[in-house]
C-alpha cells in the first residue's frame, strides 16, 4: 500500500475503497480482495502517483453503522490527501437512502473529488448529467438493500408463524432440521425446526448431574484445587474430556473455542433445554444499539393466562431447571460455595476499610484463625501492613449485633425496614425454584414491555406514526405492551399475595429463653451448621466493615473496628422517585 501525499497541482491521489457486508467463514474475503485488486489497477492506469486502499468488513452500508475506513476516507478527501475515490460499485460506497447519501458525496464532488465506478462509470464536479445518473444509481442501491431486508424480514415471519426457528445457530443442546408446512393458503413451505442434539443433550444432564451431586459440599481453596460442583471445576473437566464445544464441531473460525464459565452459564440459563419457547435478549451499548452478546432470556407466556409456553421437549425437567436457576442466581464472587469453615467469607460481605475484600487465615490453634485483608497494593491513604481481626470475635459480635436487633424491633420504623426485607430474603431462600424462576422470568417480561413501550412513545413523539395508518398500529402495539405489562403485574400480585413473609424468629428465640445467652451454650446458634449461620447472616447484614487496629498491643476491641450494615429494600427508579409510596407491611414472626 502506497502512502498518500498532500494533492498538488493536477497529480491523482486514489483512495481505493472495498466494502463487504458479512465476513466469509473462512476469512478469505475475496470479494474485498477483488474489490481492491481492480481499483489499484485502475489507479495504476490512470497514473496515480499515490494510492490508499481502504477495507471495510462485515459491515452494511445500508444499516448506518459505523464503518471505520470509510470516515478515514472522508477525512483524507477532507484533508486534501486523496481527489479520486474508486470504487467496484456505487453500492460499495453507500446503500442509505439517497436523502442522506446525497450530502456526502455533493460534499466530495464540491471538494474536487472524482468518484469512479468500476463498473458504473465516472462521476465528477461540473457535470449534470454526472450527478443525475449517481443520484439514480444511489437510489437503485439502496431499493435493494431495502427490499432484499423486507424480504428476509417477511420470510422470518413466515417461517415463525408456522413453527420455524428464526434465530440464527441453533443453542447448544440443540440442532436445526427443515421440515415441510403448509401455509394458510397451502402452499407448502420448507422450515427450519429445532431438535435435541443427543450428544449435547447427555453433556447438560451430566453438567446438572454434577452441580447437583456437589453444589453442597465445602470447598477448601488453595493448591489448583477446583470445586467440582463450580463453574470453573466443570468447564476444567469437560476441557480434559475432550468434550467438543458447539464452535469446534460447527466452524472454521472457532475450532480453537474451549469450554469457559462464560459459556457454560449462558447453556444453562437458556429455558428453551427446560422445554420453553424463549427469546434471547441482547445487551445494548451505550447508544442504546444492540450488541450481539446475550444479556438473558424472555420465557414467551400465553397471553391469557401468563403460563409459560412449551415447546420442546425438556433436556432437563423443569423443576430441575428452576433450581438450577436458584443455584446459578447465588454465583458470583464469594457465593455460592460452601468455602470452608469461615463463616463471613463465603458471602461476600466481608469487607477492609481500604475496599478490598477480606479472607480466612487458619491457624494451627483454632482460637487464633482470623480474617484478613486481601489487597494487593497500597494506595494513598490506606493503612500499612496487614488488617487481620480475630475470626471468633468477629464471628459472634456480627450475630450478637443481628439477635440484638431482633430484640429490640418492636415500635422502631428502621427496625420494621429491615425486618421487612430479611422476611424477603427469608422467602427466597426457601421458596419453591419453580416459584422463584417465574418470579425472575415475570420481572423480566414486565420490564422489556416497560422498555418496548417507552421506544414506541419515542417513535410516536417523533412523528413516525403520523399517517393514519401508522396511528392505527401505534394503538394496537400500544395496547399489546400494556396487556403484557398488566399481564405481568397481576401475576406478581397474586405470587406476592401468596407468600407472605414470615420469619422463624421462633426458632432462633425460643419462647421462655429469657437472658439466656442467644449465641451462647444451648442456644439455637449453638448448635446450628455452618450453612445454617451463613443463610442466618445473609438475610440480615448487607456488608461488614473492618478497620485496622491502633494504640498500643494493637489490641482494639472488635465493636470499634467492625461496622455492620444491615440491609435495606431494593428499590426501583420509578419507586425512588415516588413520594407516597407506602411503607413496608407488618411482618409475621
Amino acid at each position: 500500500m502506497k502512502r498518500p501525499g498532500v494533492v498538488t497541482g493536477m497529480d491523482i491521489h486514489a483512495g481505493v475503497y472495498g466494502r463487504q457486508s458479512v465476513g466469509r467463514a473462512n476469512k478469505s474475503e475475496v470479494s474485498t480482495v477483488t474489490q481492491r485488486a481492480a481499483g489499484v489497477a485502475e489507479a495504476e492506469r490512470r497514473g496515480a502517483v499515490s494510492i490508499t486502499e481502504y477495507e471495510d468488513l462485515g459491515i452494511s452500508a445500508f444499516t448506518g453503522d459505523e464503518r471505520p475506513d470509510f470516515d478515514r476516507l472522508l477525512k483524507d478527501c477532507h484533508e486534501g490527501r486523496v481527489n479520486l475515490i474508486i470504487v467496484y460499485y456505487i453500492s460499495r460506497l453507500s446503500r442509505m437512502d439517497p436523502l442522506d447519501a446525497i450530502p456526502i458525496v455533493t460534499e466530495l464532488l464540491n471538494l474536487g473529488v472524482t468518484i469512479v465506478s468500476l463498473t458504473e462509470g465516472e462521476f465528477r464536479k461540473g457535470n449534470l448529467m454526472d450527478l443525475i445518473h449517481l443520484i439514480l444509481r444511489l437510489d437503485a442501491a439502496h431499493s435493494e438493500s431495502k427490499n432484499k431486508s423486507d424480504a428476509v424480514r417477511a420470510a422470518k415471519k413466515a417461517a415463525a408463524a408456522l413453527g420455524g426457528y428464526t434465530g440464527g445457530k441453533p443453542p447448544y443442546g440443540f440442532r436445526m432440521v427443515p421440515v415441510t408446512r403448509m401455509t394458510p393458503e397451502g402452499r407448502p413451505v420448507v422450515i427450519q425446526v429445532l431438535e435435541h442434539e443427543p450428544d449435547e443433550v447427555q453433556v447438560i444432564q451430566d453438567v446438572w448431574a454434577r452441580i447437583k451431586k456437589h453444589k453442597d459440599e465445602a470447598y477448601f481453596p488453595g493448591g489448583r484445587r477446583r470445586h467440582p460442583g463450580s463453574l470453573t471445576g466443570i468447564s476444567a473437566q469437560l476441557t480434559t474430556e475432550g468434550v467438543p464445544t458447539k464452535g469446534q464441531k460447527t466452524g472454521k473460525k472457532t475450532k480453537d473455542s474451549v469450554w469457559d464459565p462464560k459459556t457454560l452459564m449462558r447453556i444453562l440459563r437458556d429455558p428453551r433445554i427446560a422445554g420453553y419457547a424463549a427469546t434471547p435478549i441482547y445487551k445494548r451499548r451505550e447508544d442504546g444499539t444492540l450488541t450481539s452478546q446475550i444479556e438473558s432470556y424472555r420465557v414467551q407466556r400465553d397471553p391469557e393466562t401468563m403460563e409459560p409456553v412449551r415447546a420442546y421437549p425438556p433436556v432437563i425437567t423443569p423443576d430441575d431447571w428452576h433450581e438450577l436457576q436458584k443455584w446459578l442466581d447465588g454465583r458470583g464472587q464469594g457465593k455460592g460455595l460452601s468455602r470452608g469453615q469461615a463463616l463471613l467469607t463465603a458471602m461476600d460481605i466481608l469487607f477492609c476499610d481500604c475496599g478490598a475484600v477480606m479472607t480466612s487465615h487458619r491457624a494451627a490453634v483454632a482460637m487464633k484463625a482470623a480474617y484478613r485483608c486481601r489487597r494487593r497494593k497500597v494506595l494513598p491513604g490506606q493503612h500499612e501492613g496487614d488488617c487481620t481481626v480475630s475470626m471468633k470475635a468477629l464471628d459472634l459480635y456480627v450475630a450478637r449485633r443481628i439477635f440484638a436487633l431482633i430484640q429490640t424491633a418492636e415500635d422502631d420504623p428502621e427496625t420494621a425496614v429491615i425486618l421487612a426485607e430479611a422476611a424477603r430474603r427469608y422467602t427466597a431462600q426457601t421458596e419453591q425454584p419453580e416459584i422463584s424462576g417465574e418470579r425472575r422470568s415475570l420481572l423480566t417480561e414486565r420490564a422489556d414491555a416497560k422498555q418496548a413501550l417507552e421506544e414506541l412513545y419515542d417513535r410516536e413523539e417523533a412523528g413516525d406514526y403520523d399517517d393514519p395508518v401508522g396511528r392505527r398500529r401505534f394503538r394496537e402495539r400500544k395496547e399489546r405492551l400494556l396487556g403484557r405489562m398488566e399481564g405481568a403485574e397481576a401475576r406478581l400480585a397474586e405470587l406476592e399475595e401468596a407468600s407472605t413473609p414470615t420469619l422463624p424468629i421462633h426458632l432462633w428465640l425460643p419462647m421462655g429463653a429469657g437472658d439466656v445467652d442467644p449465641v451462647g451454650e444451648g442456644s439455637w446458634w449453638a448448635a446450628a451448621t455452618i450453612q445454617e449461620r451463613r443463610d442466618f447472616v445473609k438475610l440480615f447484614v448487607a456488608r461488614i466493615t473492618v478497620t485496622k487496629a491502633t494504640g498500643a498491643g494493637k489490641s482494639t476491641p472488635v465493636e470499634r473496628r467492625a461496622t455492620v450494615e444491615f440491609v435495606q429494600p431494593e428499590q426501583s427508579a420509578d419507586e425512588a422517585e415516588d413520594p407516597d409510596r407506602p411503607e413496608p407491611l407488618p411482618v409475621a414472626v
